[in-house]
């Protein structure tokens, strides 16, 4: 409780001027703090001021301690009720600021959900997309894997005539993207084309022949100086191989065309060259009647396999370790088995076997120079399906040499992988495409091309957009006669399918 004391005067002024400062301090600070809210502080103004004037007037009366603790706690009350006030305002602007971040806040979990929802249908069809290529490839392994898409194609047209061999282009090679493609011919050169715009992108000339008959098998050869009859492009597109009748085997870089080694050991010209799909392992064939494995990540010599009695024509491969081969003359097929160190021997033709492909890991395709063609599986050592005179001339060919053959040689055949479209080639003047039904027992002619002069050899692209084709005057492994006309160069033809409306 406060009291009062009489104070004598010297001692009552001093503690009122030091009251007076006190008060006076406290109310410019309160002054400056308030002056944004006069009114809402307007009861705790006046009884300060009240306060003061009764210390003024009364000089009688000093407060005590109590009283200053009383007042003090008066001015803390209306400090945090002004305080209280001013926090209520900002509560309310933090409530519209809190109220704009909810709704940020609900509009980004909408966009994310819906986010979720896309990316949701994305994994769907990516997930169907995945499943189908995992059942293709398991497919594919195993030699079961045959798509039913010929009968979706329309007829083929002209898409470039690539000029720039000298002789007959007797071999031709399409890099796994579709973007390349390599020739070679007997004028003992190797150009690089561009499969889009038909463009020559490089070439590989020929070389001066060797004077000297020792220093043909120590020189570093880097080239070819005889007929080039074979090439073989890596599935990566890094090694472009390449086998002339010289018995060499040269190695080149797929990209810039740069020579990186030269295999010897063939006695013979190298007639046929392939590589096992996704790998370097590569299995050359020759007029020595030997096939030989090499390995070109080390690039070394393998092994030697022998078996055919006449010299080899063709080889092929696919994703297993194993070949197939023609045998020419011995009139049989030999499937190559690496791992087992053994093979299969298959009879039915009567003309030498001179070309083969493989379908996909069960099935080939086989032509003769009887003008046969025939379809075999792995399982059967007789064929499915054979077909006689599969081409027959569609115009009068003019021929130099009197010695033409009584049946049109199946010169040329390939397989667009894993399909029932197949194309074959001869002089007759047409390239033919064929459907295979699926029991590979039977085949029917889908497309005509008229196509003048020898057609040494053909290729489908990956994709099954075009068709690639070597033509010369001449056939690849002589000079027994001459197509008048004929011109030798790289043909590539462009393959339609038919859309949605016309299907």
């Amino acid at each position: 409780m406060p009291f009062f004391i009489r104070n004598r005067n010297d001692s009552k002024d001093k503690k009122q001027k030091k009251r007076k400062k006190i008060l006076n301090n406290k109310l410019s600070q309160q002054h400056k703090s308030n002056k944004n809210f006069k009114s809402s502080n307007s009861i705790d103004s006046e009884r300060i001021s009240n306060k003061k004037n009764n210390l003024i007037e009364d000089d009688e009366e000093i407060p005590s301690d109590t009283d200053d603790e009383v007042e003090e706690g008066n001015e803390k009350v209306s400090t945090n009720g002004h305080y209280s006030l001013n926090n209520l305002i900002n509560a309310e602007n933090d409530e519209d600021e809190e109220t704009n971040v909810h709704e940020r806040r609900l509009n980004l979990a909408k966009q994310y959900i819906a986010d979720i929802e896309k990316q949701e249908e994305e994994k769907n069809l990516d997930r169907d997309l995945v499943s189908e290529r995992l059942r293709d490839d398991v497919l594919e392994q195993t030699g079961k894997l045959h798509r039913q898409v010929a009968s979706t194609y329309t007829q083929p047209v002209l898409y470039h005539t690539c000029h720039g061999h000298q002789q007959t282009v007797t071999c031709v090679a399409v890099s796994s993207d579709g973007n390349y493609v390599y020739s070679g011919s007997k004028d003992c050169s190797i150009i690089k084309w561009c499969l889009v715009t038909g463009k020559k992108l490089h070439l590989i000339r020929r070389l001066t022949k060797p004077k000297d008959e020792s220093a043909k098998s120590t020189a570093t050869v880097c080239g070819h100086y005889n007929h080039v009859l074979s090439l073989a492009l890596s599935t990566d597109g890094l090694y472009l191989v390449s086998g002339d009748k010289s018995n060499l085997i040269q190695i080149w870089n797929g990209n810039t065309c740069q020579h990186l080694k030269t295999f010897r050991g063939h006695k013979g010209p190298v007639t046929g060259l392939v590589f096992r799909r996704n790998s370097h392992q590569l299995f050359s064939a020759s007029h020595d009647r030997s096939v030989k494995v090499w390995n070109l990540d080390e690039m070394t010599y393998v092994e030697t396999l022998f078996g055919h009695q006449e010299p080899i024509q063709a080889i092929d491969a696919l994703m297993r370790e194993r070949c197939l081969t023609a045998g020419g003359r011995d009139n049989t097929l030999r499937l190559w088995k690496i791992i087992e160190e053994s093979h299969l021997v298959f009879n039915g033709h009567k003309g030498s076997i001179d070309c083969l492909s493989f379908i996909n890991e069960e099935h080939m395709l086989s032509g003769a120079d009887d003008g046969s063609l025939a379809l075999w599986t792995v399982n059967k050592r007789r064929p499915l399906f054979h077909l006689p005179h599969a081409h027959k001339p569609l115009t009068t060919i003019d021929i130099l040499d009197s010695s033409l053959p009584e049946e049109y040689w199946i010169t040329a055949l390939t397989a667009l992988r894993y399909t029932d479209l197949t194309a074959t080639g001869s002089f007759d003047g047409s390239i033919k495409l064929w459907k295979c039904t699926a029991e590979f027992n039977h085949m029917s002619v889908l497309f005509t091309i008229p196509q003048m002069g020898f057609v040494n050899d053909l290729k489908f692209s990956n994709d099954g957009q075009y068709l690639i084709a070597a033509v010369g005057q001449e056939h690849r492994s002589g000079r027994w006669w001459s197509v008048k006309g004929a011109k030798n160069s790289v043909v590539i033809y462009k393959l339609g399918k038919l859309t949605s409306d016309t299907v």
